[in-house]
């Protein structure tokens, strides 16, 4: 690593605790640009065993991807890089591919299957791909090895009539219009809480959202019959109008109105399913595969349904393929409901 690199990084790191994500970007680009044309000659080099030090090399990860990952992703990053520290028990600029496979064999042989072991192999590939990029090893050690062979799982996706059983579960409107909202929209629950009543077009039922996943907007919809109960529950239950700023679903907590979050979303579609009896596991995420499922057999494609459910291809056909697909198309075309 450059002397003038490591100054920077060794700022940075010290501002870690005391700045946010966006003011150590700034902090970043600022030290770049004063930093440009400065050589640093004669700068006081932390020895080597610290700067290639495990610790060193995880906290400036954390720090430089902090800031375009989820706190939680980068905690499950960090986590696999430090179990294979602890496994293999080497500096990580010293691991070589056979230290990788061993980490990797012995989870298989803890039990762990085909599908974990290549998310394990994926993060550690992250992790040294950025180490190389950072200039603190010359090769990847993980870009040879072979991913694992995965047991496909049937996708799991309910039938009409146990989405129509469903609604026999709700006993609110917010319940029905909960229901109706994943229904429609095929939202991952991780958005909900952001939307706020005045960002759907109440009109014609579009909106925005933004999938962190694939750092891109999607565009969803609600049809008639989601418009419907929405409405309902928006103006006779929460006495909101159309161009208010609150949030689309809450709950009352103690004398409050809060935000409905994740959990709370995930607890009310399990509690709607146990009680009209359903026979099955039922979750919010069930409604995006519900959705991809019925697109497919209504006769569209595998383009269809990840345009519609936001999924970004990871080849360059795909990728131009769905940039072709129209969502509201594939909207009135497969999902749309009077």
């Amino acid at each position: 690593m450059q002397k003038k690199e490591q100054f920077k990084n060794e700022i940075l790191l010290k501002m870690k605790y005391h700045l946010g994500k966006n003011e150590l970007a700034i902090l970043e680009e600022a030290l770049s640009e004063s930093l440009y044309q400065v050589d640093i000659i004669d700068a006081i080099t932390l020895p080597a065993t610290v700067t290639d030090s495990n610790d060193y090399i995880l906290n400036l990860f954390e720090l430089k991807r902090s800031i375009s990952l989820k706190e939680s992703t980068m905690k499950a990053y960090l986590g696999t890089a430090k179990e294979l520290i602890r496994y293999v028990n080497k500096p990580l600029v010293a691991m070589d591919k056979e230290d990788i496979e061993h980490y990797l064999r012995c989870k298989k042989k803890e039990g762990n299957k085909g599908s974990s072991l290549n998310n394990k192999q994926r993060k550690v590939l992250a992790l040294f791909f950025w180490m190389k990029k950072q200039h603190f090893i010359s090769e990847n050690p993980v870009e040879e090895i072979e991913r694992f062979k995965e047991v496909t799982r049937p996708v799991e996706y309910m039938k009409s009539e146990e989405v129509e059983q469903l609604k026999e579960g709700c006993q609110n409107r917010r319940d029905r219009a909960l229901l109706e909202w994943l229904r429609s929209t095929a939202s991952r629950k991780g958005k909900i809480p952001y939307v706020k009543i005045n960002q759907i077009d109440w009109n014609n039922g579009e909106l925005i959202l933004y999938g962190e996943k694939t750092e891109t907007y999607r565009q969803v919809f609600l049809d008639g019959v989601a418009l419907k109960y929405i409405k309902e529950y928006i103006v006779l239950d929460r006495k909101q109008s159309f161009d208010s700023n609150e949030p689309l679903f809450t709950h009352i907590v103690g004398d409050k109105s809060k935000v409905l979050g994740k959990g709370g979303i995930f607890k009310e579609i399990k509690d709607i399913a146990k009680r009209c009896g359903i026979n099955k596991r039922v979750y919010p995420q069930l409604f995006r595969s519900t959705t991809a499922t019925n697109i497919v057999r209504r006769g569209g494609t595998a383009d269809d349904s990840g345009c519609y459910l936001g999924h970004k291809g990871s080849d360059v056909t795909r990728r131009h393929y769905i940039a072709e697909k129209n969502p509201r198309i594939v909207f009135f075309r497969f999902v749309y409901s009077m």
